[in-house]
């Protein structure tokens, strides 16, 4: 797989920057990379258009974190991340991960699908086994059925692709049936699919052909075929099957990588997925006809739609493979993707060089003209560079901290996107993983699960927000999200988390042995009445003096009257000191934070108002 192939390339050329300390010095150090010389912030804080307001902008409300699974196999992607989760009508919900538990020395023998289930109330136990009766990976999960469930995974054999199902979700014994590729090519991979119908009972997938980096071989001229099959009875017959649709045959590209494509949301008779190949174009493909028939249009112009690597291609603004997609109520496709700035020596290889440090995450809908080299800039940490409309999110900055290192997951600092809207309330969520400043090792930042959300269909966002930024995720790794496409008022997802940086399973070294990672659920929505509105963190200042030694002050600045916890947590997590402060009115409200008896070290502020909670950083010499 290209992806693969291009690892070790990318570590070679860029193993200098996974260790460095302060963003400012970080330029002259990218700058050596390549030898171009780059400018760029230092403060990292930067916006998209500004939000429209419309939609009153209340506290964001989180469910706790539940684990739902733990694994030892943490590659849940190779970049796009399938549907791992599904909410149905009556409010139950299924989860789903790639599980192993056997490490590398045993080949992850017991690898294939973990599930969890929730019944409405609690979920049930950790997986401690596959569904699947043979080793699979890469799952796949939507609602089947009146009531029933279905995962696909691929087997990694002739036996091509794995589904398991039941007619009773969460309960009763799974059920199996298999689709292989065109003779000679049985070998499907990495694969995608969605249901759709009154009763979800169409199913349509999308796979790849093995390429010849995975032991596959060319079939019709691509090296990674992206294929195309339904089916309308559980199975039994898939019409079309295997299809290459137009936009993705070899007179268009040679070939897709593995992950590189992801399934929208059904609305109706319409559905749509999208993908990129390398250096090449980014397409939405769309069927109105339930995939009786195809339409596609680019969202990405790439400087060369059939890259083989045979000319030089200078480090210019592109995609990083990780995509997603949403249908909002009018049948709109909406498309976010990883900005990444990558070139090609042209030495004929299937390798080529990345930036480790490549930030930005990009926006893209129906109403928008194709993205390009020129609107997505070559700039590599400053994403203003981007066309503004076209920039949904990056790094964010807390005034004191800076980037210390990265670890890779070949993408952009912020990705791993996901989409979702809510028909009734009218508003499109954006979630992704971004490296987060103030959250760090001595050697790279942790990432974090962070979001957006737009109330005029893409056209302004509103403020940042890290669901993951309280004291128990100070030591999280938090990656691979995968949001549920059912959104009520409420958006659910699952992720990863870790305490160790990056995927072991790119990376087996005593640096990240193999550990536990959990599979994490994570509910979240938005209030949209002013009056019901919990209080609200406007802003937590920043803290100063910072270091301090005896009193630090606080300027907090919230939304209505309130209770407010204030505590000093150490870096074990442990609240060392709390005290409740009653806010009688809204606005600014100065507070002093006696530290004078606490040992030399690192703390964290936490404030707590109503749903709200921020934490910052604090020194004390």
């Amino acid at each position: 797989m290209k992806k693969l192939l291009l690892s070790a390339l990318v570590i070679a050329s860029g193993m200098g920057l996974f260790a460095q300390s302060a963003l400012q010095k970080q330029s002259e150090r990218l700058s050596k990379i390549t030898g171009v010389k780059n400018s760029m912030r230092t403060d990292l804080i930067g916006s998209i258009q500004e939000f429209s307001g419309e939609t009153p902008l209340p506290a964001t409300v989180k469910a706790p974190d539940v684990v739902v699974g733990v694994t030892r196999y943490d590659l849940q992607s190779n970049s796009t991340m399938a549907k791992r989760i599904a909410v149905f009508p009556d409010g139950t919900m299924g989860a789903t991960y790639t599980f192993g538990m056997l490490d590398a020395g045993q080949a992850y023998q017991d690898r294939g699908t973990g599930y969890n289930y929730f019944d409405g109330t609690s979920w049930g136990p950790n997986s401690t086994e596959r569904i699947e009766a043979q080793r699979t990976g890469w799952p796949s999960y939507q609602p089947y059925g009146e009531n029933g469930e279905i995962v696909v995974s691929h087997s990694g054999i002739t036996d091509g692709l794995v589904f398991s199902h039941r007619d009773q979700k969460g309960t009763g014994d799974w059920q199996y049936f298999y689709l292989v590729g065109p003779a000679g090519h049985e070998d499907l991979l990495w694969p995608r699919m969605i249901t759709s119908g009154e009763f979800n009972e169409t199913i349509h997938v999308i796979a790849l052909t093995a390429p010849t980096g995975n032991g596959g071989s060319v079939y019709e001229g691509l090296d990674g075929a992206l294929l195309y099959s339904r089916s309308m009875d559980g199975g039994l017959t898939w019409d079309p099957e295997n299809l290459i649709i137009d936009g993705l045959t070899s007179n268009d590209i040679n070939g897709i990588g593995g992950d590189d494509y992801c399934w929208a949301n059904p609305v109706g008779e319409t559905i749509a997925f999208c993908t990129a190949s390398a250096f090449g174009n980014g397409n939405v493909f769309k069927s109105t006809d339930n995939g009786d028939s195809w339409d596609y249009f680019t969202f990405y112009n790439g400087p060369s739609p059939k890259w083989d690597n045979s000319f030089y291609i200078p480090p210019h603004g592109g995609l990083d493979g990780y995509y997603a997609i949403s249908l909002d109520d009018n049948g709109m496709a909406h498309v976010a993707a990883g900005r990444m700035i990558a070139t090609c020596a042209g030495d004929g290889s299937t390798s080529y060089n990345y930036y480790p440090y490549s930030n930005g995450l990009l926006y893209w809908n129906e109403t928008m003209a194709p993205m390009d080299t020129v609107s997505v800039g070559s700039d590599i940490l400053d994403p203003s560079v981007v066309s503004p409309q076209y920039l949904l999110a990056e790094v964010q900055g807390n005034g004191e901290d800076t980037i210390v290192g990265v670890v890779s997951y070949f993408s952009s600092l912020t990705s791993m996107p996901q989409l979702a809207f809510d028909p009734t309330s009218k508003i499109l969520y954006a979630v992704y993983s971004s490296l987060s400043v103030g959250f760090a090792t001595e050697d790279a930042n942790y990432r974090h699960i962070w979001y957006r959300f737009s109330d005029d269909y893409g056209q302004t966002w509103s403020p940042y927000t890290d669901l993951t930024s309280d004291v128990f995720h100070i030591f999280s790794e938090c990656v691979f999200p995968s949001v549920a496409d059912n959104v009520t008022g409420q958006v659910n997802m699952v992720y990863q988390s870790d305490q160790m940086l990056g995927i072991y399973m790119r990376s087996p070294t005593s640096d990240h042995p193999a550990d536990d990672n959990n599979i994490v659920h994570l509910a979240f929505n938005k209030s949209v009445g002013v009056d019901e509105t919990p209080a609200n963190i406007i802003s937590l200042e920043q803290l100063s003096p910072n270091p301090a030694h005896d009193v630090v002050n606080v300027l907090l600045n919230i939304d209505k009257a309130v209770n407010v916890s204030i505590s000093l947590v150490n870096m074990l997590g442990q609240e060392v000191y709390t005290v409740n402060e009653q806010m009688v009115y809204a606005g600014a409200h100065s507070l002093k934070l006696d530290v004078n008896n606490y040992e030399s070290g690192i703390y964290f502020v936490k404030v707590k108002a109503g749903n709200s909670v921020v934490t910052k950083k604090l020194m004390i010499d």
